[in-house]
């Protein structure tokens, strides 16, 4: 019975995380931030269900209010297979929850005036200037083009108006590969080569459209700065606060590190799914996808959030000048560029109804129909692979949710961190 018990203590702490160890900012109670203890244990509890219910290995969350770490928890399994537990420090996927950090580390040229936000992208990527614009399609075949009116700029690339989109998007009769376009073979060059083969789904500033907008800016970092991504997103922004963790591939030697993927089968139960390759992931590559390449933890990703409450600042450390900052976190969608929606007729995520878009980040837009608790202004996006976050300059909470689940109910993790937290808030 004593080796018993003790199994059981030791099963318990694996499931758990005992995420004290990996504190990326200075813990406080719930109560001393206007948070209560209980509204946290109910949040837990949400997540955990997530595990026991089976419809996730496991779970890594954090909640930040105030700048003090009120909640970092783990539970459940990174890897089923072989046995190993999350934990606070495990590494994930970001997918499209790379954009909004790329998008700051290269918002730091435009705040040192090597680069323009009303810059012409001609001064930097002639191939991507030149791209024309569908004007007539007979079908699925594109019959007239016109030239790009007004010329696209840095900042509908950061927007995402500038009448790029992905390869579903386009006409199938153009033949755009997906994969082609993202593919680890490619650096940033080839990826702007092969994309500047194909016309524009719009004319710049005329509508939001999910798409490659993300790594053509990584493409014009690169440029600029004069050195590849992963070592100017390392210097920019990774090294100088502490997003140690975070990159284009896991740490060497740190490979079991990585969450496994797992999707539902025929009958519901979890199974190994083969995630789409935005990056090595294991080993270092030559594609850096600015769109989507990055993996991080729950940790380094609120110590992001909590720079981006801070106007910039972290530690003591100036990333970002506030008013930047305050730009990247305004809308920039107006009537005729819609609200966050999908061009290709895909619908956002439910969670994602009634936000716009500022520089490369969701934007909640104050008098528009939201189907999640919230203020306005509040700063989100989410991956592929079922990880999401919200930063909240209102409440001053920076919230952050991952697993790795490809399947039909992905919204859940969304909604569950939502409500959780802001039912924690003390009335």
């Amino acid at each position: 019975m004593r080796w018993l018990s003790i199994s059981i203590i030791l099963w318990s702490a694996l499931s758990l995380g005992l995420a004290q160890a990996q504190d990326p900012l200075p813990r406080a109670t719930p109560e001393s931030v206007g948070m209560t203890t209980a509204g946290l244990e109910a949040l837990a509890s949400y997540m955990r269900g997530l595990v026991d219910d089976g419809r996730r290995a496991g779970v890594v969350w954090g909640v930040v209010k105030d700048g003090k770490l009120v909640q970092l928890e783990a539970y459940g399994q990174r890897d089923r297979e072989a046995s190993l537990p999350m934990e606070a420090d495990t590494v994930f996927r970001l997918y499209s929850q790379t954009r909004a950090v790329t998008g700051a580390a290269i918002l730091t040229l435009v705040d040192e005036g090597d680069l323009g936000l009303d810059d012409p992208v001609a001064n930097y990527l002639p191939q991507i200037a030149n791209m024309p614009v569908i004007a007539g399609l007979s079908r699925d075949q594109v019959i007239r083009t016109v030239p790009q009116d007004p010329p696209m700029t840095i900042r509908h690339l950061f927007n995402y108006t500038s009448g790029l989109g992905y390869a579903r998007s386009w006409p199938i009769g153009l033949g755009m590969e997906q994969r082609d376009i993202l593919s680890l073979d490619n650096d940033l060059d080839d990826l702007v080569n092969k994309l500047s083969q194909y016309p524009l789904l719009g004319q710049p500033g005329a509508k939001w459209i999910y798409g490659f907008h993300s790594d053509v800016l990584g493409a014009v970092a690169e440029k600029v700065s004069g050195r590849d991504l992963d070592d100017f997103l390392d210097r920019r922004l990774f090294k100088p606060i502490g997003m140690s963790d975070t990159g284009f591939s896991v740490r060497r030697g740190s490979n079991d590190r990585l969450a496994v993927v797992y999707g539902p089968d025929e009958s519901g139960s979890l199974v190994v799914r083969n995630a789409p390759p935005s990056s090595s992931y294991t080993e270092p590559s030559k594609f850096f996808s600015a769109g989507g390449g990055l993996v991080s933890t729950v940790p380094d990703y609120l110590r992001f959030g909590q720079m981006i409450l801070n106007g910039g600042e972290l530690d003591g450390v100036r990333v970002l000048k506030a008013g930047t900052v305050a730009e990247m976190g305004t809308n920039a969608l107006g009537p005729t560029e819609g609200t966050v929606s999908f061009g290709d007729g895909f619908t956002p995520p439910k969670p994602f109804s009634g936000y716009g878009w500022g520089l490369a980040i969701g934007v909640r837009i104050e008098d528009a129909v939201h189907t999640v608790p919230g203020s306005p202004g509040d700063l989100v996006w989410g991956g592929l692979a079922n990880t999401t976050y919200f930063f909240d300059p209102v409440e001053n909470i920076v919230a952050v949710a991952m697993t790795q689940y490809l399947g039909p109910d992905a919204d859940e993790l969304v909604f569950r961190l939502r409500e959780g937290v802001y039912g924690a808030l003390a009335e």
